[in-house]
């Protein structure tokens, strides 16, 4: 929890302009901005402010599963845990905030490119943990159907996040994690704006 707390404070130290600006990064900023995790761990280390594992869990939040991260293009199991958890819950969070350059992501497509990074991005064991624990479709959201119906959703299936058990308008529940009954039926989005990610109970 700490670790993720301060897993951005790294960019105190990145210039302002940086931070907020709408436009594209050019290669020098972009260096630039790269170097906040290492920025962060030094500031907490150096002041004793955290654990050793809180620290490595900063430094790390931005490596990828396959390598391919920074800032030292550390590799799967390289890749300290809590860093590994911080990465899902840095990129879930960016998608579904205001930023300078994008309107917020619904929950549903942020979860769907999470799942998207799934073996590459992020650990798979961490997105499974994430994704039974973090609604796409929150209870009692409104949704449109890949038919053009609405329904309200009733209940999320932990082991298919993106099946909810629905109600339609009519008063009809589908269970949309049974295939067999309807496999031909999907939830395309959000029918009305709905910025909530809640806890699965």
């Amino acid at each position: 929890g700490i670790a993720g707390l301060l897993h951005d404070i790294g960019k105190v130290s990145v210039p302002i302009e940086i931070i907020n600006k709408k436009d594209r990064l050019t290669k020098e900023e972009y260096d630039i901005i790269r170097l906040h995790p290492v920025y962060a761990a030094e500031h907490l280390k150096t002041r004793r402010l955290v654990s050793d594992d809180c620290s490595l869990g900063i430094i790390g939040h931005h490596e990828r599963w396959d390598g391919d991260g920074y800032p030292c293009g550390l590799k799967g199991e390289q890749i300290h845990i809590y860093s590994r958890i911080l990465a899902v819950a840095d990129v879930y969070d960016a998608l579904t905030s205001h930023r300078p350059y994008r309107i917020p992501a619904p929950p549903n497509e942020a979860i769907e490119f999470v799942m998207g990074g799934t073996g590459t991005h992020f650990d798979e064991d961490i997105v499974r943990a994430f994704l039974r624990k973090v609604a796409p479709f929150p209870t009692g959201s409104r949704i449109i159907l890949s038919d053009g119906s609405k329904a309200t959703v009733l209940k999320n299936n932990k082991d298919q996040p993106l099946r909810p058990v629905i109600s339609l308008d009519n008063g009809t529940v589908y269970d949309l994690g049974n295939a067999d009954a309807n496999v031909s039926l999907v939830v395309m989005g959000l029918a009305e704006p709905d910025q909530r990610s809640l806890i699965h109970g």
